[in-house]
């Protein structure tokens, strides 16, 4: 049961942290992702992947913190560059809201759990999360409650990975298209003042 509580946790967090960001390059240090599951149908593989996203509300989660994960993109976007007019942001909040679109993200996510799991093990996290929607008790199979466990944060780092780059895509390209509407916006950013002055 704590695997499949697990499994839930993952699925709750693939929601894109830093859309409003430019993707982060990943860190050399960390494992990297394990070779592709193989599996005899790719095609069988993604509509396990996507029914277990389905079932798991993936695309309901991330719509609910949607509105706070944009107004968190805007406020650090406006921290980090202060020679944005508020106009700027404001605007780039309206056209994020538009250009979202959540099935990308939730098919980002589902491309991460194709690359840990077999369609097997995939059909059997969403009999585990329809039998706890159902309040019904369910155990995950042993060997695929380890894997769940020894899996779990390079499939947070992948998904993070996977979702921050496809929100710093699309953030980048709203900036850029208000950048070229209104260049009044962008002022350049003061010069910090000379080590000798800040000093007295």
């Amino acid at each position: 049961m704590r695997s499949l509580q697990l499994a839930l946790t993952l699925v709750a967090l693939s929601v894109p942290g830093a859309a409003q960001q430019p993707a982060q390059i990943p860190d050399k240090a960390a494992k990297p992702a394990p070779a592709p599951v193989s599996s005899p149908d790719p095609q069988k593989l993604h509509e396990s992947a996507m029914k277990f996203m389905e079932v798991s509300e993936a695309r309901q989660r991330l719509s609910q913190s949607l509105d706070k994960l944009l107004e968190d993109g805007r406020q650090a976007m406006m921290q980090k560059n202060p020679g944005l007019d508020p106009q700027f942001g404001e605007e780039w909040l309206k056209r994020m809201h538009r250009n979202v679109n959540l099935d990308d993200f939730v098919s980002a996510t589902a491309r991460v759990y194709e690359r840990y799991f077999t369609a097997e093990e995939l059909n059997e996290l969403t009999r585990g999360q329809l039998a706890f929607k159902m309040s019904q008790v369910y155990s995950l199979s042993p060997k695929l409650a380890d894997k769940m466990k020894s899996s779990s944060s390079l499939i947070q780092r992948d998904i993070n990975t996977e979702t921050s780059v496809l929100g710093g895509r699309l953030g980048a390209e709203v900036g850029k298209g208000i950048e070229k509407e209104h260049p009044e916006w962008i002022k350049p950013a003061p010069s910090p003042a000379p080590a000798h002055l800040a000093q007295k």
